[in-house]
């Protein structure tokens, strides 16, 4: 079946660099999207879905310190309420300073996930190690869901 695009979503927590959340050891929701599936439900691509997620945090924090990103599949704004198909830790080795975190994700969602019509996916952060991590931004969660395969 051709290759059909669903949806295309964005999620904007900060466009500038000039925030002051701290971050701990406990993840904190920066990115929530909804993508929308319900064109492929009853349909031969309804198991062909496949989801592709990218998100930037500015931070700022020293060596010893580890930021983790986690991308949550279904659930709620509370970590592990959904399926965390997505993990990367970044060190922030090279001393003090502020970084960019860029990440790309991608998911095969289950079909029970695809029959729902849509599919809610979550951006957590956290940081581990001291002193404190500071989310700068700017903060963006995107993601693009299409259908299909490339043979007919």
């Amino acid at each position: 079946m051709t290759i059909q695009f669903l949806d295309s979503r964005l999620s904007l927590n900060r466009n500038d660099s000039a925030g002051t959340q701290t971050l701990s050891p406990t993840p904190v929701l920066l990115g929530d999207i909804g993508l929308q599936t319900a064109a492929v439900v009853g349909t031969a691509n309804e198991g062909n879905v496949r989801v592709e997620l990218w998100g930037t945090i500015g931070v700022s924090g020293v060596a010893a310190s580890t930021v983790t990103v986690y991308v949550q599949r279904g659930g709620s704004a509370i970590f592990g309420s959904g399926v965390i198909f997505y993990t990367a830790a970044v060190d922030l080795m090279d001393g003090p300073g502020n970084r960019l975190i860029t990440f790309a994700a991608a998911d095969f969602p289950p079909a029970l996930f695809v029959a729902n019509r849509e599919i809610r996916y979550t951006m957590f952060v956290a940081a581990a190690g001291e002193p404190v991590v500071t989310v700068l931004g700017p903060v963006s969660f995107n993601g693009l869901a299409q259908a299909g395969t490339t043979t007919s």
